[in-house]
């Protein structure tokens, strides 16, 4: 600030005076704004004092928000998966005094008073590993998925392990645009379900099947089609719009509008023989259908065809939906007679037998598995083509079959089927067919019988053997009611004996039918129960084979925990690798944070040593303004000359 010239000659007084008001006013106001950049540290305070100033110290202040956000979240994220490493590892090393354990108890290694203290000292390691597998953190379940609110899991009666959560990621940003889990499911961490019991039941196309369920599930982008109809005469050509469509019957119809009325009609159904695509059908001639440039409507539902007297599409493989009709199952053959029949389904000690009298969609049969109170999970399968049931309790064999009729089967969800190979049998230890023995049968008249069953590779090809030996007579098949293996012989009416070897306890039709009604079979027990051979299950079933002295569990339980232990350890290392990944983030934002600090202070904080030195000065000018000002307020004669 300078002090206004005393001009020379006569000065008003009052211009005089104005010029001194003004310069004492800019004065203090400028002190007062140096005043507060000193007390606020702030360059400005208002954007119209420095508009390219204020447009980038916004933008600096809004990623510096972003940035102690993100650090925030990677913070939280650190300390969930620190608490999970934490806890997951006390359970590995239960896993690996379990594998001891199984070394220690084999055959005659220990007394059966050391195998009950080895026992009783696992149920203690269970506990330990449970109250792992329930761990919280900042009062939340660590291991439920996104279920955090209750214990994740829970022991039944029986010793086994339910599993409540679901295999659903808590996901928290780190990045634009990037974002990482910040906990494990209990699916992950201890392999919680059962593999998915599934098959391919090749729904049929019907009237009410969604557009967006075709090929798949991946759906038809429906556009405008161009459709030709020819008799030899004036061609009557028309461009649909099918955008609208929502169902094959939407499709139909709109086609079918478009010749409504006309010389030539279409007919649009689905195509009876394959029940899978679309078949048009002129009243006479030829139809021909082609897309519009850039489109491929017509080609995606199939029916892209020149000239010809009935055009018929190719397979849209619709989808398994809730809303699909269980009688569209299986190409439109349905699902089988469900009078008196149903599901049986076995979960531990549990039965339960499903009624599909009533039941019409897929969404039917799911309410009434889940209306058992079993454990048992329900979905659509990956594919989109089929139902997967899975059963969350570790530690209980957990079956699906028949209840007299096929349904099981037809819903692709029996657990023993024709199909079954034989390695997949005895919770995948399998069964030696390629061995020295074969199956030996003392049969009612009193004979013997051995059956070579090398070279066997699924349950139809056991069954085909055994019926081979005498045709009709000593005959095989999958037992009516659950699952197993079923054997009638008529050759007489004394006992029915399969001894026990290698091969019938395997195959699960040891046993002997000793009644005298040649009609009645030996019916042999489920060879293929399914278990999640996870972490608690492996447990709890060293636990039971010690306290039982097992040899031969151990030995099966023996041979998948390395395979179980090496799992976890990835488990593990895949967490160490988000922590370091969190950790390496933490860093660089770290560092971009002082950048943008430093940055944002160059542009919008004041120089405090700068403003001071102003201050004093601005001061000074001020009291020297105010000395003029009282000097010219002094009035003498020379000041009326």
């Amino acid at each position: 600030m300078s002090i206004g010239p005393i001009l020379s000659g006569r000065l008003p007084g009052s211009l005089a005076t104005r010029q001194l008001q003004s310069d004492i006013a800019s004065a203090n106001q400028l002190i007062y704004r140096m005043q507060n950049q000193v007390a606020t540290g702030q360059k400005y305070f208002l954007p119209s004092e420095a508009p390219a100033s204020a447009i980038r110290t916004m933008g600096l202040q809004k990623q510096l928000e972003r940035n102690v956000q993100i650090q925030k979240n990677i913070n939280t994220d650190l300390s969930f998966l620190e608490v999970s490493e934490s806890s997951l590892g006390t359970v590995n090393e239960a896993l690996n005094r379990a594998k001891s354990y199984i070394i220690s108890g084999l055959g005659a290694a220990s007394s059966p008073a050391e195998k009950q203290a080895m026992a009783t000292e696992l149920s203690s390691l269970i506990t330990a590993s449970l109250n792992s597998a329930n761990a919280t953190h900042s009062g939340r379940y660590l291991f439920g998925g996104s279920e955090t609110g209750a214990p994740p899991f829970q022991t039944r009666v029986d010793g086994s392990v339910v599993y409540n959560g679901d295999e659903f990621n808590i996901n928290s940003t780190i990045g634009v645009g990037f974002l990482e889990a910040n906990n494990v499911n209990g699916n992950d961490a201890f392999q919680a379900f059962t593999d998915p019991i599934t098959s391919d039941i090749n729904p049929a196309l019907t009237n009410q099947s969604r557009v967006e369920d075709f090929l798949g599930g991946r759906g038809v982008k429906l556009g405008r089609v161009q459709l030709t109809l020819d008799n030899g005469g004036t061609p009557q050509t028309a461009t649909v719009d099918l955008s609208k469509a929502e169902t094959v019957a939407d499709i139909e119809a709109l086609l079918e509008n478009a010749f409504a009325g006309g010389p030539l009609t279409l007919d649009v159904d689905i195509d009876p023989s394959t029940s899978s695509g679309l078949r048009l059908t002129p009243s006479a001639g030829t139809v021909s259908v082609s897309d519009i440039t850039g489109s491929y409507v017509a080609r995606d539902l199939g029916i892209a065809s020149a000239a010809t007297a009935q055009v018929t599409g190719s397979n849209l493989n619709p989808a398994v939906t809730l809303n699909t009709e269980l009688a569209s199952l299986n190409g439109g053959a349905g699902i089988g007679s469900v009078s008196g029949t149903g599901l049986q389904i076995k979960l531990g000690a549990e039965t339960a037998t499903i009624d599909l009298n009533g039941l019409t969609t897929v969404e039917d049969l799911f309410n009434a598995i889940k209306g058992t109170g079993l454990d048992l999970d329900t979905d659509i399968n990956s594919a989109g083509n089929g139902i997967a049931i899975r059963s969350r309790r570790s530690g209980a064999d957990f079956s699906i079959g028949e209840n007299g009729g096929t349904n099981a089967t037809a819903l692709g969800i029996r657990t023993f089927s024709a199909s079954t190979k034989l390695t997949s049998l005895n919770h995948n230890t399998g069964v030696n067919v390629d061995g020295d023995v074969d199956l030996q049968i003392t049969r009612r008249d009193g004979t013997d019988i051995e059956i070579d069953l090398a070279g066997t590779k699924t349950v139809q090809d056991v069954l085909d053997a055994i019926n081979a030996v005498d045709p009709g007579n000593l005959v095989a098949s999958l037992n009516s009611t659950g699952n197993g293996i079923s054997i009638t012989d008529n050759s007489g009416t004394g006992p029915f004996v399969i001894p026990d070897s290698s091969l019938s306890v395997g195959l699960g039709i040891n046993g002997t039918e000793s009644g005298t009604d040649n009609t009645v079979a030996l019916v042999g027990s489920d060879p293929n129960p399914q278990d999640t051979e996870g972490t608690f299950s492996i447990l709890v079933g060293i636990q039971r084979a010690l306290a039982a002295g097992d040899d031969i569990e151990l030995n099966r339980l023996g041979a998948i925990i390395d395979g179980e232990i090496e799992r976890f350890t990835l488990v593990r290392s895949e967490i160490g690798s988000r922590l370091q990944s969190l950790e390496n983030e933490a860093s660089r934002l770290e560092d971009h944070r002082i950048s943008l600090e430093e940055t944002l202070s160059d542009e919008f904080d004041t120089d405090i040593a700068e403003i001071i030195t102003n201050l004093q000065y601005t001061q000074t000018v001020l009291q020297a303004t105010l000395q003029i000002a009282a000097s010219l307020q002094q009035l003498n004669l020379f000041n009326m000359l």
